[in-house]
């Protein structure tokens, strides 16, 4: 089977069925870059035949992930081209927080809009990583049960968590907040999940997912660079760079809260066990402690 390389473009050797969804896969993108967007643009932005274009978006629409929402005038003669976007009523995914003191769960339709949201207090410092991810695997169950009673599909699974996910793996390397180390979070999270059929799950750190939904869906889609930083219990961040997540060799890039800003014997100890992060001196406990107040 081939790959898509880098370039989006798909190299060694394919069949029929692996361009077919390579080209869906470009179409259906496109539409999400650029909602509103014709079967003409998809067109001129892809390089595929118009014919192509056609016969894709009507299976991308068939299976609920693309829909028609009008005509739009054009430059020139001709009739008005017809818009499309991604369907807000088609499949949905799955969002998932494990943060130091909460489990969160919500539903997401394709356009980023958020269907439900649901958020339960939790210690997940007491729990071991099996227990903390069976309970999130059971929120996620749930929320799956509901959304299937109404109708509607899960396409797939993502779970943010506040610390150091390896990019080539998923492994959860690292969070010191929570106590956790050289964690198989997705092996976890699925023995207690059992989705009726294949469904692809993906784990990363919840500063990098933030910078995403602002890239993607937030009110700063229009900025190419930025950094988001994330402050809870922790301290974390996304950087975005030529509107792409930069993660690192590793995904490691936004682990802020642990840079040295109080180097020496002096430097107050983190729970990483280095002395002097940057989470000692602005992390929510920091803070509250040098306003002599309790959490």
């Amino acid at each position: 089977m081939g790959t898509v390389n880098g370039s989006g473009k798909v190299s060694g050797p394919v069949s029929q069925n692996d361009v077919r969804r390579h080209n869906a896969a470009l179409v259906l993108g496109t539409i999400a870059d650029a909602p509103g967007v014709s079967r003409a643009d998809i067109a001129a932005r892809t390089g595929l035949a118009k014919a192509t274009v056609s016969m894709l978006v009507d299976r991308l629409r068939a299976a609920g992930l693309a829909t028609e929402t009008g005509r739009r005038p054009v430059a020139g003669r001709g009739r008005p081209a017809t818009a499309l976007t991604l369907s807000d009523s088609g499949p949905y995914g799955l969002g998932l927080e494990i943060g130091v003191d909460y489990l969160a769960v919500c539903r997401v339709d394709l356009t980023g809009r958020v269907r439900a949201y649901h958020e339960h207090p939790a210690d997940n410092r007491a729990g071991s990583p099996s227990e903390v991810l069976g309970r999130a695997a059971d929120l996620a169950r749930v929320e799956r049960t509901e959304a299937e009673a109404a109708g509607t599909a899960l396409c797939g699974v993502g779970v943010a968590v506040p610390g150091l996910v390896e990019t080539a793996t998923g492994i959860l390397r690292l969070a010191p907040n929570l106590g956790w180390q050289d964690v198989d979070t997705g092996a976890a999270f699925a023995a207690r999940f059992r989705a009726p059929f294949p469904l692809p799950v993906s784990f990363a750190n919840e500063a990098d997912l933030a910078a995403c939904a602002e890239l993607w869906s937030g009110e700063h889609m229009d900025l190419r660079n930025f950094v988001y930083v994330s402050g809870e219990v922790g301290i974390g961040a996304g950087f975005v760079v030529n509107g792409r997540l930069f993660g690192g060799a590793h995904g490691f890039t936004g682990e802020i809260g642990h840079m040295c800003v109080d180097p020496g014997p002096q430097g107050a100890r983190c729970r990483c066990g280095a002395r002097g992060c940057l989470e000692t001196a602005a992390g929510r406990e920091a803070i509250l402690r040098g306003a002599g107040l309790r959490e």
